[in-house]
């Protein structure tokens, strides 16, 4: 052994390769021991909170170094800003909390090289899986990725605090989105999401649109199937959201969504051209006493046979829901001529 250790020591390409390792191993030992982890920490909470607007608090755990060109957050909490005032008295509600086990992320030099941009290769770990994907910042467009295997909703911390209500199942991801290179609009991109035994609440809802909370009982959406892409016109124009499936098939509840929305430099203001239908189980509707939703003037407009029928448009900061019998027909007979369309109607009416 020692023999053949000292016959690859003879050689010089051996040596230079001995050497390197050597160096990147003291390197790395040596950031460890320096490591500033409380002023960079600090440095790391202050950049969060102004990337936010200053609407959260940040607070991390733990930072640390992770494979060397990156570094690592633990217990990472944003708690959102809320004056004390509305946290008082009986329309008083709780401020909102989300909580991230584990943030990584590294500088990636031969994916900047391949991507033309400076990548960022990064994990979260939101409880109950891993997300994982990169970010890219090039001179023409910014590139996200987001990929995730057998997420279970029950135990991420993250999707609950985000969304405020109990959700339930497992959700594969794969997503490759494309952005404007200065502003925040999407210009390309994939979106894939595949849901099983998909289940949310119970909860109560609180909204300025209903005059009453309304309570929503657990409710079993089942499988879930998401495919959508975004495209923007040639020359330009404004790039839009389109959704090629977008189905629930569960116990409770069964639903369909398709349209497009044209989307804007801010969410609020992007315009929803959006159908759907949902059919639901009369066992599900009477054990929890939702006979009055559904005997609501926008389902009963709705209504065909056993499907309701809703259209979506406005804008997402002042949205307009309607009924639309149309729309409980399915997309095959909601894209029909418009004259199809208003004889069907017409012969519902007599």
């Amino acid at each position: 052994m020692r023999e053949r250790l000292s016959e690859l020591w003879e050689r010089r390409s051996f040596r230079v390769l001995a050497y390197v390792v050597f160096a990147v191993a003291m390197f790395g030992i040596f950031l460890v021991l320096t490591f500033p982890e409380r002023r960079v920490r600090q440095i790391v909470t202050v950049q969060l909170e102004k990337a936010l607007g200053h609407q959260y608090d940040v607070s991390i755990a733990e930072l640390g170094l992770w494979r060397l060109t990156g570094a690592q957050l633990e217990g990472v909490q944003l708690k959102e800003r809320v004056p004390a005032s509305e946290l008082i008295g009986a329309e008083g509600g709780l401020a909102q909390q989300i909580y991230v086990e584990r943030i990584s992320a590294r500088f990636a030099p031969l994916g900047s090289l391949l991507r033309r941009g400076a990548t960022v290769n990064y994990q979260v770990d939101i409880g109950g899986g891993i997300l994982s994907g990169s970010y890219t910042h090039g001179s023409k467009r910014r590139l996200v990725s987001v990929k995730s295997d057998d997420l279970d909703l029950r135990e991420s911390t993250l999707v609950a605090s985000f969304l405020g209500i109990p959700v339930f199942g497992q959700l594969d991801t794969d997503v490759e989105l494309e952005l404007h290179p200065t502003r925040p609009l999407l210009t390309g991109g994939e979106i894939a999401l595949t849901g099983r035994q998909f289940t949310v609440g119970p909860t109560v809802l609180r909204t300025e649109s209903l005059p009453v909370d309304l309570e929503v009982p657990m409710t079993n959406f089942g499988n879930i199937v998401v495919r959508a892409h975004v495209e923007s016109p040639e020359g330009g124009g404004t790039p839009r959201l389109v959704i090629d499936t977008f189905e629930t098939r569960g116990r409770d509840i069964n639903t369909e969504f398709w349209g497009h929305v044209d989307l804007g430099a801010q969410m609020g203001k992007s315009r929803p051209r959006l159908e759907m239908r949902l059919q639901v189980n009369e066992e599900y509707v009477t054990a929890n006493n939702l006979g009055v939703v559904f005997n609501m003037t926008e389902f009963r407009n709705g209504r065909h046979q056993d499907w309701y029928g809703f259209t979506l448009g406005g804008t997402f900061q002042d949205i307009a829901f309607r009924g639309a019998a149309t729309a409980a027909r399915g997309p095959s007979e909601a894209k029909a001529p418009a004259a199809d369309g208003e004889a069907e109607a017409g012969d519902d009416e007599g």
